[in-house]
């Protein structure tokens, strides 16, 4: 499994709730292999590779490695550059139901959502 923190982003607090929720702040890495080809000069970040943030930080609220099991709705509403937004907040909120997680998650900044994402995960078994 290829994972991008370190590489992608980097996480710089977390703030857990109650009830599976947790605030996620963010630096996006410009320097970022992954911009070389999207786009060289003017780095956008893939939708993919915020869909796959959103997954890791939700692992992280479960204390289990997940699985993307259905994307029931994913709206992207803004572009989303580390030059315009190096600083971001994901917000996840999990909701547990045996080895099934409903996820409700945001991608933005304060009042700003840049993605907007519901999805069912499952735990990973090898």
């Amino acid at each position: 499994m290829i994972m991008l923190i370190k590489d992608y982003y980097i996480i710089n607090d977390v703030s857990k709730g109650d009830n599976g929720t947790a605030r996620f702040d963010i630096s996006l890495c410009a320097d970022s292999t992954i911009y070389q080809g999207h786009f060289p000069g003017q780095p956008v970040s893939p939708g993919v590779c915020n869909i796959q943030m959103i997954k890791e930080c939700a692992e992280q609220v479960a204390g289990k490695q997940l699985l993307l099991n259905n994307l029931q709705q994913c709206r992207l509403t803004t572009l989303v550059t580390p030059l315009k937004h190096p600083q971001v907040e994901v917000i996840v909120c999990l909701e547990e139901k045996g080895d099934t997680y409903k996820l409700r998650a945001t991608l933005g900044k304060e009042e700003e959502v840049y993605l907007d994402m519901k999805a069912e995960l499952i735990v990973q078994t090898l």
